[in-house]
């Protein structure tokens, strides 16, 4: 990347951003703790919650200007029906992949008892109600928010059990910091969450991971940089800045020569301290194989006008909003903001803002400003196709 001009220090001017301590909130602690934001000029003070409720709720009151968001949340907030809408413009994905669905150990064995196997997660899920019948009893299912891209993940992969699905399972909120407690407690099954939890559930013999988000939705956007919009209307350039250092930061996060100093900073108090303390030993460090997260490789970054709608149709089949228009997901999602900033750093982007989802199980390219874009695989769960409406 090219080095960006100096950028005169707005004095007193601070941008608050929120993040839940998880490993894909690294790439603004990176862009802090590596002085990325300073060497553009920005001061931002980042603020730790505890679940993403009182993330939504503080952005919503203007108690944050943005944050790293969940991928629907934008969505979710700028279009709700169920409680004032908080309009939010997000022009960049700060991570892909890295949910997992976990489930205890007692339910494990049983599902596979059914023919539940980690490869197949269709099975898997019939064998989860397979288990459901025979105990006659609902099995409790944990995801951080409804509005959540666990939830989703979640409902699409039991729903593909078939109609009945719904009768033979609850889907809670817990939030992540108190997913290991509820195993503890016997008070969920199982869930579906973000790391570091999947392998601390393992790694303390709670739970084992069954599947990824991956096997659900294959390089899902998983966490965005949202921004209030009127924040976003008030500050063009400093939200430019912001995208730059952000992608300087995930770059950074894909090198794996970084990440023994990643976990270093992760384990300081003020981020992840004792999530990633915990896994002292572990044979993964901070990177399960298996739930493929990354931060930058393949265009991951680029915010598609087709993967929101894809979003926003699962959070309308699951009743949490109004079914989509085109022009509702251009009101939020900012490919040319994204294109702008990348450009600035020398980073291509695609040419066309959405593409048809599910079509592609390799990656492939696809033409960018100074020529071919490397661009992950899209498969979806059940060979769905997705085409964008606008």
């Amino acid at each position: 990347m090219t080095d960006p001009i100096p950028f005169r220090r707005h004095k007193g001017f601070t941008v608050r951003l929120g993040f839940v301590p998880l490993l894909d909130s690294a790439p603004l602690i990176i862009a802090r703790e590596l002085g990325l934001f300073f060497h553009e000029g920005l001061d931002v003070e980042l603020v730790r919650e505890a679940s993403w409720a009182s993330l939504r709720d503080k952005i919503s009151f203007g108690l944050l200007d943005g944050a790293q968001m969940l991928a629907p949340m934008p969505l979710a907030m700028s279009l709700a029906t169920d409680r004032p809408r908080t309009p939010i413009a997000t022009g960049m994905v700060l991570s892909r992949n890295g949910n997992g669905i976990t489930v205890s150990t007692s339910l494990y064995s049983k599902l596979v008892d059914c023919g539940a196997t980690p490869d197949a997660p269709l099975a898997s899920a019939r064998a989860l109600i397979d288990v459901a019948r025979r105990r006659d009893s609902p099995i409790r299912l944990a995801s951080v928010a409804p509005w959540s891209s666990h939830d989703l993940q979640l409902r699409d992969w039991v729903a593909a059990a078939g109609p009945e699905a719904r009768h033979h399972l609850q889907i809670v909120p817990v939030s992540p910091l108190q997913m290991l407690d509820a195993f503890r407690a016997g008070a969920i099954e199982g869930c579906c969450v973000g790391e570091p939890w999947n392998s601390l559930l393992e790694w303390q013999d709670l739970g084992v991971i069954l599947h990824a988000g991956h096997q659900i939705w294959q390089n899902s956007p998983e966490k965005v940089l949202g921004m209030r919009q009127d924040w976003a209307d008030q500050h063009p350039e400093i939200h430019q800045r912001l995208i730059r250092v952000l992608l300087r930061a995930c770059q950074w996060l894909d090198n794996p020569d970084h990440h023994g100093a990643l976990r270093d900073i992760l384990s300081d108090e003020r981020y992840l301290g004792n999530q990633v303390q915990a896994l002292d030993g572990h044979p993964f460090s901070l990177f399960h194989p298996r739930l493929h997260q990354h931060f930058f490789r393949d265009s991951a970054n680029f915010p598609w006008l087709s993967q929101a709608h894809w979003l926003a149709t699962r959070l309308a089949r699951w009743g949490q909003l109004e079914e989509p228009t085109a022009a509702d997901i251009r009101s939020i999602v900012k490919p040319a903001l994204f294109r702008k900033a990348a450009r600035s750093v020398g980073i291509d982007a695609p040419l066309i803002d959405a593409k048809t989802e599910g079509h592609h199980r390799l990656p492939y390219v696809l033409e960018g400003d100074e020529g071919p874009v490397n661009i992950a695989g899209d498969s979806l769960l059940g060979e769905h196709i997705h085409r964008w409406p606008g």
